[in-house]
């Protein structure tokens, strides 16, 4: 079997950079606060932290996601979005992705 060359280990690993960053560029970003919306914090965030973090900005929790590093936040009354809070990564409207960060078996309950 054939080694690459550092060069051609480098287009490889740059390449998948390149298609880690346009797929999280292709996910939905919240643009006001007229939505549910999902925190993400780093995995090595404990839940009740990520909670804690999320209440101290203003967002309304409304329960943890898959992950306790996730937390879903209800829609503010005025549209206006909370900033993000501190150590979180990003935000996702949870259009189309809810089955992917719900803790399983709790859509069914509430239901």
């Amino acid at each position: 079997m054939e080694r690459l060359s550092p060069a051609g280990g480098f287009v490889v690993g740059l390449v998948c950079l390149l298609v880690s960053l346009g797929a999280l560029v292709s996910l939905p970003r919240a643009t006001d606060g007229s939505v549910p919306v999902a925190i993400v914090f780093p995995p090595w965030t404990d839940g009740a932290e990520a909670i804690a973090r999320s209440f101290a900005v203003g967002h309304r929790v409304l329960r943890s996601g898959r992950f306790s590093a996730i937390v879903v936040v209800a829609p503010t009354p005025g549209g206006q979005a909370p900033s993000l809070p501190q150590g979180a990564w990003f935000s996702l409207v949870l259009a189309g992705l809810a089955g992917c960060l719900d803790i399983p078996g709790q859509t069914e309950k509430l239901s």
